[in-house]
């Protein structure tokens, strides 16, 4: 499978030492005309309720926070102007686009997403939900994903597709607020034998409950 990347430089802004989270209170960039792009590449998207649909990822730069078990290098980025995006993800076959990163609501992507829009894609986004999105984004995205990272997911939310719990040690069934979301997917950290195990067990006290088993790390894709 082909996947065509934007070229990465070293512009890195790296946060030493936060744990688990910096600032939910981290505002938008700018005027969203040019965005901090870590990476633009065509895959399948592997979790959650659209599992096997092919997708093209604008993986955003940044992230407020600081995940142990977070596998995305996100802090080296390229400059990229709409027009460049939107170019990039049209080399790619795929009806949907995923936003990603790092945290793509760190950035202004509103004008983006109504350019994609213009374009006749499709858009899922995949947040932390540590920061609120804006409004106008509710709109314009059709598929949301919430993971949160050890904490609630915070006010302005008005529709949550899924979201999307990673088990591991420190996972407590009692953090999921399962009132919020159409859907509650459990992933288990790294595929560890234990953590699958503990998901397992998990999803027989609660059986509307599903499992996330991130296929695109099984068939060694992007």
């Amino acid at each position: 499978m082909e996947s065509h990347s934007v070229m990465r430089n070293q512009n890195t802004n790296s946060l030493e030492g936060i744990p688990d989270a910096e600032d939910d209170r981290k505002p938008v960039w700018g005027d969203g005309q040019s965005l901090q792009i870590n990476e633009i590449f065509y895959s399948i998207e592997g979790e959650g309720a659209r599992v096997g649909q092919p997708t093209t990822f604008v993986r955003l730069a940044k992230c407020n926070l600081r995940c142990f078990f977070c596998d995305t290098e996100f802090d080296t980025f390229t400059e990229m102007n709409l027009r460049e995006i939107v170019d990039e993800v049209r080399m790619h076959s795929a009806e949907w686009v995923s936003l990603t990163g790092g945290e793509p609501l760190g950035q202004n992507i509103a004008p983006l997403c109504e350019a994609l829009r213009g374009n006749g894609y499709r858009i899922h986004i995949e947040t932390s939900g540590s920061l609120s999105p804006q409004p106008e984004l509710f709109d314009l995205i059709d598929h949301w994903t919430v993971s949160p990272k050890r904490r609630r997911v915070v006010d302005g939310f008005e529709r949550i597709t899924d979201l999307k719990y990673v088990v591991g040690k420190a996972f407590r069934e009692d953090q999921v607020e399962e009132d919020r979301a159409d859907l509650i997917y459990l992933q288990p950290e790294s595929s560890k034998p234990e953590y699958v195990h503990k998901t397992l067990e998990i999803l027989q006290r609660h059986p509307k409950w599903r499992l996330s088993c991130r296929i695109h790390k099984m068939l060694h894709l992007p």
